[in-house]
């Protein structure tokens, strides 16, 4: 094999490996939306799911900074 043979094969097994990883990370991402909106339905309150996903953001940064704190 040859170095561009070598370098065209590592470049394939990364973008194969990244859009495994980004596809699954887009799956959970999709479950834990999905988890909170039925929660809000489950308590009565009507919401959208951009407000869900935007609710789960500011929580996610809430724990961030609570983690630099400590």
């Amino acid at each position: 094999m040859t170095f561009a043979q070598i370098v065209i094969a590592f470049l394939i097994v990364y973008l194969c490996a990244y859009a495994l990883i980004n596809r699954v990370c887009q799956c959970i991402e999709h479950c834990a939306t999905a988890r909170a909106y039925s929660r809000f339905r489950e308590n009565g309150v009507l919401v959208k799911m951009d407000d869900v996903k935007a609710g789960i953001k500011k929580s996610n940064k809430e724990k961030e900074n609570v983690k630099e704190i400590k």
